[in-house]
């Protein structure tokens, strides 16, 4: 018998509701930190998670605290070489490793297109500090915890606006987003809602490793994990 993940995002989706949903769908915050751990990231970080409210709704928020961000230093800047090579180093299980390095190869061909360049060249801003990598290697662990052998999503709504970004302002959707979608043609829709509900990290894991947008497949319903992101 497969067991089955479906994404429901009627408010959007980015790698911290991820990982939070994983959290509370019963993946250990320890066992997530000694897993990320294997990664050589020179940056000092601490997990915490909590449970928090929204409309009288419970849900899990997973917070990355990183002393430089605490004082407004810059994330650093990584290339696709990079974050390929702190990835592939790290004992880490082999399909969270794949999972992982196709997350980020898919953003930097995205990223590239949107800059008219070589996908090796692009310059991760957002995406590839250390925030970013740990939502995305840790819903890819939080995935494999779990034992899920197909992930399915649901159509992602668009939010409208702007976004402040390490190229300016942009706007929402972001042009990385707009294009995560298009290779993957996905099913998207507007919201009528103000601000950036899918973010690049939520987009790239959704558009890499969701077998299907669309309903739910028919599932035997085991265990609901609610996610929520710093941003809402």
């Amino acid at each position: 018998m497969k067991t089955l993940a479906f994404l429901d995002c009627p408010t959007g989706l980015s790698g911290d509701m991820c990982l939070g949903a994983l959290v509370s769908g019963g993946v250990p915050l320890t066992h997530l930190e000694q897993q990320l751990a294997q990664l050589a990231l020179v940056e000092p970080y601490q997990l915490s998670a909590e449970i928090v409210h929204r409309n009288g709704i419970a849900a899990t928020q997973v917070h990355v605290h990183i002393p430089a961000a605490d004082g407004h230093a810059h994330p650093p800047v990584r290339h696709l070489a990079e974050i390929e090579q702190l990835i592939s180093a790290a004992p880490l299980a082999a399909p969270v490793k794949d999972w992982s390095l196709n997350i980020f190869q898919c953003l930097a061909a995205a990223e590239g297109a949107v800059h008219g360049m070589d996908p090796a060249l692009v310059h991760f801003h957002e995406v590839g500090a250390t925030d970013a990598i740990i939502d995305i290697v840790g819903t890819c662990i939080g995935l494999h915890w779990l034992g899920i052998d197909a992930l399915y999503c649901s159509p992602l709504p668009m939010g409208n606006g702007t976004v402040r970004a390490a190229h300016g302002r942009l706007p929402v959707p972001a042009p990385a987003v707009l294009k995560l979608m298009e290779m993957a043609q996905a099913p998207i829709y507007g919201s009528g809602l103000q601000g950036e509900l899918v973010t690049p990290t939520g987009a790239a894991i959704a558009t890499t490793l969701a077998r299907q947008f669309g309903p739910p497949p028919a599932m035997t319903l085991r265990k609901v994990g609610l996610g929520r992101a710093a941003r809402t």
